[in-house]
């Protein structure tokens, strides 16, 4: 491998900064110029139909104009902040669904905006099905952090946060638990609901921004999976927790 010297001015953040910001201006600018040509395009059929040649030529011809470059500037810099913001995020267990234990829920709920934490037992079914939904969900809304914690190991909070049935999802804001989702009820009370319920659900607690009418295909075809994976979780349990519906904590 190639060693890099650092520059003697710059520490290691600051470097690791100025690289990150060189390949975000090479892999982002091309995208920011094809959405300008994109533009200039829908402006130019907005005024009246033009020769494909002409328009061409035009396209690239108005990489000069101020009033583009402006904007490509402007988006440009948007998309660096947004670009590092997700990066930081992700350096802080952002995008990951991931178990932590009793030691680590003060830190980790506290130094999130939003933070979503699973509560759950290894022996309850729904449970199961509650984490492969939560997994896929962890990795489409970076802004909030998704966590688990098993109840049986964290009776402090389990009685300080009043969980009494199983699974409970808490949603917190700036560290404090502002809702909860408990069993599958405001979910269609099925075990084979889709994610998108419970994506509504975590929206109504304001701990995520999920708009339905966004929806991408891809997404979907991504929840057919997690639907797919949570069928026969109940029947095929090898342990009889011994509930109908939700488990009593």
């Amino acid at each position: 491998a190639m060693a890099t010297d650092i520059p003697a001015s710059m520490n290691l953040e600051q470097f690791n900064k100025s690289c990150f910001e060189g390949l975000l201006q090479g892999a982002m600018g091309a995208a920011v110029r094809d959405y300008v040509k994109e533009v200039k395009a829908e402006e130019r059929a907005n005024a009246g139909p033009v020769t494909f040649q002409t328009d061409a030529d035009d396209l690239l011809d108005g990489e000069d104009d101020p009033e583009l470059e402006a904007l490509h500037r402007r988006r440009l810099e948007k998309l660096k902040k947004t670009m590092y913001r997700k990066q930081v995020l992700l350096r802080k267990g952002h995008g990951e669904y991931r178990e932590i234990d009793e030691s680590q829920f003060l830190k980790e709920v506290t130094g999130a905006k939003f933070c979503v934490v699973h509560f759950y037992h290894p022996d309850f079914p729904r449970c199961k099905i509650m984490d492969k939904h939560l997994d896929f969900i962890a990795k489409k809304y970076i802004p909030c952090k998704f966590m688990k914690m098993n109840a049986d190991k964290c009776p402090f909070f389990v009685g300080k946060l009043q969980v009494q049935t199983l699974p409970a999802v808490l949603m917190f804001i700036d560290g404090v638990c502002k809702d909860r989702c408990v069993g599958f009820d405001e979910l269609g009370g099925k075990d084979t609901f889709p994610t998108r319920h419970l994506e509504a659900r975590l929206h109504k607690g304001k701990v995520i921004k999920y708009r339905e009418n966004f929806r991408e295909e891809e997404d979907e075809e991504e929840e057919d999976e997690v639907r797919d994976g949570t069928e026969g979780l109940r029947s095929g349990r090898e342990v009889d927790d011994g509930y109908d519906e939700y488990s009593n904590f």
